[in-house]
């Protein structure tokens, strides 16, 4: 279980850290090991302890990908905070647009916390 803290930990760290180890988003073990370490030195995670496999397995889920795509698709006007902030009017864009993107359905009217920060980490 990955709370938001825990979560904002684990990019905060990512985002410190990314220019100095790895290939893009690319991150040796040893990257994943010191993450599995900063995790363990803060606050108690909630849940099972965050390993260097969790803590990996829990970055390749992260939705950057999605809301980036999101964000510069034609037509659509991203919010940090409302994410596509679709209206009655964009319903059928948003319609056609999530039947090829079905990630993007929670973006809609919800933006996602960590996209800003993970704007320079991430090609």
């Amino acid at each position: 279980i990955w709370s938001l803290a825990d979560e904002m930990r684990l990019v905060d760290y990512i985002a410190d850290k990314h220019s100095k180890v790895g290939d893009g988003t690319n991150f040796t073990r040893t990257f994943w090991n010191n993450a599995a370490l900063h995790m363990a030195a803060g606050p108690v995670p909630e849940g099972a302890p965050k390993m260097a496999d969790s803590c990996q397995s829990k970055w390749s889920r992260i939705m950057f990908k999605v809301v980036d795509k999101l964000s510069n698709t034609s037509g659509v006007s991203y919010d940090f905070e409302k994410g596509a902030n679709i209206d009655d009017e964009g319903e059928t864009m948003w319609m056609d647009y999530i039947s090829k993107n079905p990630n993007a359905k929670a973006f809609k009217n919800k933006g996602w916390l960590h996209f800003e920060k993970l704007q320079g980490v991430i090609p």
